[in-house]
């Protein structure tokens, strides 16, 4: 596990260097905010294995990162609202692009708050739990699809769009291995002798 954890924060900055636009220094922030972000991850996946160990570790790690992007969007969201609202109050009207900044701050906490909300359950294998998660994702997915070729959006679309990408096909595998874990663990059939 050490060895997986070292290499992984190795390559992370790496390659958000190498991928991340901008000036040196906001490329240098944002690989070493992805490296904290992956660390919590690989905290909390640790923390999930020792709470459900005979869970597949595919639910158990669709958890980690359920805990980790809900913080990192409800932390989005708060901070987005509050910029979208003091930036309202200085324009003089409204029009789709305010109002579309303000769902963006509602969407964001939605989908941090049912994460946050469903990341015991989704380390627990239940499959209900895993399903939801799965619609509240794809429903913020779509969201960031639509909003994808509009202007204005400041470029941090694609990279959430990569991110809930990652994270449903996460959620997908899970919603697998349960369904295997429970074909495995039902009692086999066998005909009464006569």
């Amino acid at each position: 596990m050490r060895k997986l954890l070292i290499t992984v924060l190795s390559v992370l900055p790496v390659l958000a260097i190498l991928i991340g636009g901008g000036v040196w220094w906001v490329r240098a922030l944002s690989a070493g905010a992805g490296s904290i972000v992956l660390l919590a991850a690989v905290f909390l996946c640790r923390r999930f294995s020792r709470a459900f160990p005979d869970v597949p570790w595919v639910c158990r790690a669709a958890a980690a990162l359920a805990v980790t992007i809900g913080v990192v969007n409800v932390i989005a969201g708060v901070g987005h609202s509050a910029a979208v609202a003091s930036l309202a109050l200085s324009e003089p009207g409204y029009g789709p692009l305010q109002i579309l900044r303000f769902t963006t701050g509602a969407m964001l906490l939605y989908s941090g708050a049912m994460n946050i909300a469903l990341s015991g359950a989704i380390g627990a294998g239940r499959r209900d739990a895993i399903g939801i998660g799965v619609a509240s994702g794809l429903l913020f997915w779509l969201y960031l699809v639509f909003t994808l070729p509009l202007p204005g959006t400041g470029g941090s679309v694609p990279r959430e769009l990569v991110l809930w990408t990652f994270y449903l096909g996460w959620l997908g595998a899970a919603a697998v291995a349960g369904q295997r874990a429970d074909r495995s663990t039902l009692p086999s059939v066998r005909p009464a002798a006569a």
